[in-house]
C-alpha cells in the first residue's frame, strides 16, 4: 500500500480496503435483479441510493448486522462513551477550528480598537500639550514630553496653569510621581 506520495504505507499491511465507485451500484442492479444482489451489493445501493433513514428501516441482512453492532456498542457504557468522545472531539475540530478563528479575529479586532483609540488619545494629548507648552513656554519639549509615562502626562496637563518656568514644571512632574 502506498500514500498519496507514492511512498510505502507499510511493509507489514494488516488492512484490507475496498474501494467502490457508488454509481456502478445503479449499473448492477439493472443487469441483475435486487432480489439476486449479494448482502455487500445490496448494502452499497441502500448506502447510494437510499436516504439514512431508509437504510435504518431496511430489513436486509448485513444492514441488520450493523444495526445489531451498533445496537450491542451502545451496551457497554465504555466503548459507547469513548466513541462519543471521538465524534464529539472530530465535531469540535471540524467545527471549532472555524469558530475559534472567527471568534479569535473579532476579540482582536476590538482589542485592536481599544489600543488604537487608547494610543490616539495619548497621541492627540501630547500634540495638545505640546502647543500649550510651546505657547507659554517658548521652548521645544517634545523630547521630555515624549518620555513621559501616561500618569505624568496626566500630571502635566494638571500642572501647566500652576507652574511659572518649564523647569518648575519638570520639577512638581517628578515630584508628584
Amino acid at each position: 500500500m502506498r500514500n498519496e506520495q507514492g511512498e510505502n504505507e507499510s511493509y507489514y499491511p494488516l488492512i484490507l480496503r475496498t474501494y467502490i465507485h457508488m454509481p456502478a451500484i445503479n449499473d448492477i442492479v439493472k443487469e441483475k435483479e435486487m432480489q439476486r444482489l449479494h448482502d455487500f451489493e445490496q448494502l452499497v445501493y441502500l448506502f447510494e441510493d437510499n436516504e439514512k433513514n431508509d437504510i435504518l428501516k431496511s430489513k436486509e441482512r448485513l444492514v441488520k448486522v450493523f444495526v445489531d453492532k451498533y445496537e450491542e456498542m451502545q451496551k457497554d457504557d465504555e466503548l459507547w462513551s469513548t466513541a462519543m468522545a471521538i465524534q464529539m472531539g472530530e465535531a469540535r475540530y471540524r467545527y471549532g477550528l472555524e469558530d475559534s478563528f472567527e471568534e479569535g479575529m473579532k476579540e482582536g479586532k476590538i482589542e485592536g480598537e481599544k489600543i488604537g483609540i487608547h494610543k490616539g488619545r495619548i497621541e492627540g494629548k501630547i500634540s495638545l500639550l505640546l502647543q500649550l507648552l510651546n505657547s507659554k513656554y517658548h521652548e521645544d519639549c517634545s523630547v521630555w514630553l515624549f518620555s513621559l509615562n501616561d500618569e505624568q502626562i496626566e500630571n502635566v496637563s494638571n500642572l501647566i496653569l500652576a507652574c511659572n518656568t518649564l523647569q518648575e514644571l519638570k520639577n512638581q512632574v517628578m515630584i508628584s510621581q
